[in-house]
C-alpha cells in the first residue's frame, strides 16, 4: 500500500463524507477526529507509526467486507 492516508481519504469520500469512519479511525489509532481532519486537509502530516495504524485500519476493513459477501 502506498499511501494509507490517501487511501483513507478515497474511503472516505466513498462513503459520502461520512463522519463515523473519522471517529472509528480516530479511535482507532488513538488520536483525535480533529487530527483526522487536519491531515485529511494536508495541514499537518501523520507520523509513520500512525500511517501505519492506518494502514492496518484500512486492512481490517477490507477483511470484514470480503467476509460479509
Amino acid at each position: 500500500m502506498k499511501n494509507p492516508l490517501e487511501e483513507y481519504k478515497r474511503l472516505h469520500n466513498f462513503y459520502m463524507y461520512s463522519d463515523y469512519l473519522t471517529k472509528e479511525l480516530a479511535a482507532y489509532i488513538n488520536v483525535s477526529t480533529r487530527t483526522i481532519q487536519r491531515w485529511m486537509k494536508g495541514k499537518n502530516k501523520p507520523p509513520e507509526a500512525k500511517i501505519k495504524k492506518i494502514e492496518a485500519f484500512l486492512d481490517s476493513k477490507k477483511t470484514s467486507k470480503t467476509s460479509d459477501i
